[in-house]
């Protein structure tokens, strides 16, 4: 979850630096878009001056349909109901891969509507309702109450506001802590779990029949996502993707990659976070980053720029080092 406190700073920033049209959108969410295997994409979004949606994914079996991870915005949401309308399935179940409000608000509208589907998820979202999330809340309200809010963030923070007071709404009703083999709508998954990676603990989906690993934000563009991370555990997922046998990666933010392109972005962040771990100028680091993802951020690097400044700092100051504690 990008919350506006701090992180959507520097999303504010970065908006006013640049040109008022669309910095960033990873793909059109007009409609779920088939990517095979019976299987397809709710492409996310990331506006200036608007929190993101993550990607959202439609799979089904032989049992119904399912949902990974359903969004933030109810134009998201919407989009997900129509992909559901269109293959004229009922879905039977959420899988949520992390509790970033980006991924996981759409779950209670969702549940409202099909009250038959069951959530898995990991039970990360307990810590955070209690932390990061009760934390963000606090600061939300202070913003309101002291009219400290960027242009056309409003809706947004009440909006994230209103999910957080139904936090236990976004509970799983099926708890996935460590990695197991599982039918999910009768088709046959992986659920893979990685800790104190993007959050304390984040679920990754492997499908041995498509070769298709759907990461959640273990994979983003423009920027990695730090919020709530510790980059040796992610590192350490990164390389459980590459061994998982993938060849299609399925990223939390941004456009499918190949294993190539998977490989180009790992790279790229492997590097910054060795670059804003040592003595050098952080921007530097977000220079290095910037370049090696040049090919998801586009022309104007405004935003990018200032949200890996704003992480590189978060790394070297040592705040994140408490996410990776035991």
């Amino acid at each position: 979850m990008r919350g506006w406190l701090p992180a959507l700073s520097a999303l504010a920033l970065a908006g006013c630096a640049a040109n008022p049209k669309v910095v960033y959108e990873e793909m059109p969410r007009t409609y779920a878009h088939g990517i095979g295997g019976a299987t397809f994409l709710v492409g996310g979004s990331f506006q200036p001056f608007s929190q993101p949606d993550g990607n959202s994914l439609i799979l089904y079996g032989p049992e119904g349909a399912f949902v990974i991870d359903t969004g933030r915005h109810s134009e998201h949401l919407a989009s997900i109901k129509r992909g559901l309308s269109g293959i004229g399935m009922t879905p039977v179940a959420i899988i949520n891969t992390h509790w970033h409000l980006d991924h996981v608000s759409g779950n209670p509208e969702l549940k409202a509507a099909f009250p038959e589907i069951k959530v898995y998820a990991t039970s990360a979202i307990d810590g955070a309702l209690a932390t990061f999330l009760a934390r963000t809340a606090e600061a939300y309200r202070k913003a309101i109450a002291d009219n400290n809010i960027p242009v056309g963030a409003r809706a947004d923070i009440e909006g994230d506001l209103a999910t957080i007071a139904r936090g236990a709404d976004l509970r799983p009703d099926v708890i996935v802590d460590e990695s197991r083999d599982m039918a999910i709508a009768g088709r046959p998954l992986s659920l893979r779990v990685a800790h104190r990676a993007v959050t304390e603990r984040d679920l990754w989906i492997y499908d041995a029949a498509e070769k298709r690993a759907i990461v959640g934000d273990l994979v983003t563009v423009p920027v990695p996502f730090l919020d709530s991370a510790c980059p040796e555990g992610w590192l350490k997922a990164l390389d459980e993707v590459t061994a998982s046998g993938a060849e299609q990666i399925v990223p939390g933010h941004g456009p499918i990659m190949d294993l190539a392109e998977f490989g180009a972005w790992k790279s790229a962040f492997t590097d910054f976070i060795a670059c804003a771990r040592g003595p050098g100028a952080l921007e530097t680091c977000s220079a290095g980053w910037l370049k090696g993802a040049a090919r998801w951020i586009g022309p104007d690097t405004s935003r990018a720029e200032a949200m890996t400044v704003y992480y590189g700092e978060l790394i070297r100051s040592g705040k994140l080092d408490g996410y990776c504690s035991a």
